[in-house]
């Protein structure tokens, strides 16, 4: 795909039912959603579902998951009537990453950890699309505050290019909210679980990466909570980029 054959700039002004279509109608099964089956991504699920577009959608499966995302990747399966594509690291790479860092590589070497078990096998999804639709949005970080947009070109493996689009990076976690109550969204339970603390979820990823925090808290305190960070694993780390 060339860049000459796509107008950001009109891309960046369309709505999120809009940009899914337009992602559906251009580029067939070349696009995807791509979702952790967070909120956003299960917004943009039924979204396209609604809207008639038969999308792909793509889980990068770590195998660190909790047992609620298992559990909603299948419930969502049965209500729409779709297979979600699951991509995840092979046997040997998680093998290789112990005996490099140990089995708590996640606390050890977490940027490593996070390019074995979600970078790779996303590059595995990103080399049979030229759309990668996330769920990525505005409000969930500074960084991605400034660097976010609603469409742009990231740079995959082998140098290739393709468009991403970000139809909710507008939206705020009100908004979300508001959809997948009005529409009835299956979502992910931890998001209603609260502490006896009252600590809850507001990000939901591996197990071990990603815990309950109190309200007076960022939201973003919750993942990788050992680190001073802009909290990116990789996946966005330029914001519309890897």
């Amino acid at each position: 795909m060339l860049e000459t054959d796509v107008d950001i700039a009109s891309l960046d002004s369309l709505g999120p039912e809009e940009l899914l279509r337009y992602a559906s109608e251009t580029f067939g099964d070349r696009a995807a959603i791509g979702t952790s089956l967070q909120k956003t991504g299960t917004v943009m699920i039924d979204m396209a579902h609604r809207l008639g577009l038969p999308l792909r959608v793509f889980f990068i499966d770590t195998l660190l998951n909790h047992d609620e995302t298992y559990e909603l990747l299948g419930e969502f399966e049965k209500r729409y009537g779709i297979t979600i594509e699951r991509f995840s690291p092979g046997g040997d790479q998680i093998e290789s990453l112990n005996k490099s860092v140990g089995q708590y590589a996640h606390f050890l070497a977490r940027p490593t950890c996070c390019q074995v078990r979600k970078a790779v096998p996303l590059q595995k999804a990103l080399a049979t699309l030229d759309v990668w639709i996330s769920g990525l949005r505005a409000d969930q970080s500074e960084h991605r505050r400034k660097e976010a947009s609603r469409a742009g070109w990231t740079h995959v493996a082998k140098g290739r290019t393709i468009l991403k689009l970000n139809p909710l990076l507008d939206w705020s976690a009100e908004d979300v909210d508001r959809y997948i109550s009005e529409n009835e969204v299956p979502y992910n339970k931890l998001y209603d679980y609260v502490s006896p603390y009252g600590e809850k979820y507001n990000v939901i990823g591996c197990r071990m990466c990603h815990i309950p925090v109190r309200d007076e808290f960022d939201p973003r305190m919750g993942k990788f909570p050992w680190e001073q960070s802009k909290k990116e694993c990789g996946l966005h780390d330029h914001g519309s980029g890897i």
